[in-house]
């Protein structure tokens, strides 16, 4: 049991399991940046997290590690009788083991991309995110979101307090960075795993209608779509639709440093998505020195600012195709969007979230001490 102290925190960490994914990477980066920022002040919190497999995860050896089972009953049961001061759930679902816990309990919420693109998503996940979630969060002692945004909505559509909502954005990696010896071609590019949510149509239409506003160099200009399922044959079938097949390339899955090297060479980023809590890749695109067209969706005009061409219609190819061409014809806008682009990334880092949550967990554990 905890002292007057002492702090012991539980973690729910399902998503590092899998911690390439979206969420995973999340968690493993904030995590990572909060154990790192535990051992700088002494190691004043014991950490423990909590999954339900064994991973490979190499964050795992820096914790002491719970394996529980996947009933949520029984799960409470074993999370109850290690007597944490605070047990943090990410994500929140109707299967998160929260009943008989009289600990603080707080929560990790991205967004809300099941309200905003609900065709991306079964009925069991619509309904989840419409009535459970929003029951589940205001059962929480404090809920921890990626933007601004996402905590005006909370509050006002949720009914969640809004002094115990924590703001723990998106970091940036370092190796998402300028590289001097990397040329700009005639490339156009999107990074992503290949969904619907991601609208694959309006970025290979988009990319036809910007073509046909070029005279003399047609043939020279590549759209590449990097990511998983971009090189399956519903990608492939889009892109002939199109027009482009024979100026589409999908290499697949790409590496972080091959990532970076390719917003380093391309002329224009692309993110026209449906729905995104935060946007991370039009971050990372800015950090290379990349002009970025993405969606007025959400959360992505406060993590963009000023810094990115905004669609107020995703579903515009054509709009999306003269904003391509806007950037290439104009080095001055290309170079502006670039400098913005620089200076907004930094904005972005994991060692603020870190001590921010920090920050929100003791100041819920100082309060129910009190």
């Amino acid at each position: 049991m905890s002292t007057a102290n002492t702090v012991r925190i539980g973690v729910l960490t399902k998503p590092l399991d899998n911690w390439k994914s979206g969420s995973g990477h999340h968690l493993d980066e904030l995590m990572k940046a909060v154990l790192d920022l535990n051992d700088t002040l002494g190691n004043p919190v014991e950490f423990s997290f909590i999954h339900y497999a064994v991973s490979e995860n190499p964050i795992y050896n820096r914790v002491r590690e719970i394996i529980i089972p996947r009933f949520p009953a029984a799960a409470s049961a074993i999370i109850r009788r290690e007597g944490f001061d605070l047990v943090h759930y990410s994500p929140l679902t109707i299967m998160s083991p929260i009943g008989c816990l009289s600990c603080i309990k707080t929560a990790t919420v991205h967004g809300i991309e099941e309200e905003l693109y609900p065709e991306g998503y079964s009925l069991i996940e619509r309904l989840h995110a419409r009535y459970i979630l929003p029951l589940w969060m205001r059962r929480m002692d404090g809920i921890a979101t990626v933007s601004e945004t996402g905590k005006r909505y909370f509050v006002e559509h949720y009914g969640c307090a809004e002094n115990r909502i924590c703001i723990t954005t998106n970091g940036l990696s370092p190796s998402y960075r300028v590289l001097e010896d990397v040329k700009k071609e005639k490339i156009v590019l999107h990074i992503s795993r290949y969904s619907k949510r991601k609208n694959p149509r309006a970025i290979l239409s988009g990319f036809s209608h910007f073509l046909d506003t070029r005279k003399n160099d047609r043939k020279e200009w590549k759209l590449v779509c990097a990511g998983s399922h971009w090189d399956d044959e519903e990608a492939y079938a889009l892109a002939s639709e199109a027009g482009i097949r024979d100026q589409y390339v999908a290499p697949g899955f790409v590496s972080e440093q091959d990532a970076v090297t390719l917003l380093n060479s391309a002329r224009v980023f692309l993110f026209p998505s449906f729905a995104e809590g935060f946007g991370m890749p039009n971050v990372e695109a800015m950090a290379c020195g990349c002009p970025v067209i993405t969606s007025s969706i959400f959360a992505i005009p406060e993590v963009v600012g000023d810094a990115a061409i905004l669609l107020k219609n995703p579903r515009d190819d054509y709009r999306l195709g003269l904003e391509i061409a806007r950037i290439v014809d104009n080095p001055e806008m290309a170079d502006s969007l670039r400098a913005r682009g620089l200076e907004r990334s930094r904005l972005y880092n994991w060692q603020d979230s870190a001590r921010s949550l920090m920050i929100f967990w003791q100041s819920l554990i100082e309060d129910s001490r009190v």
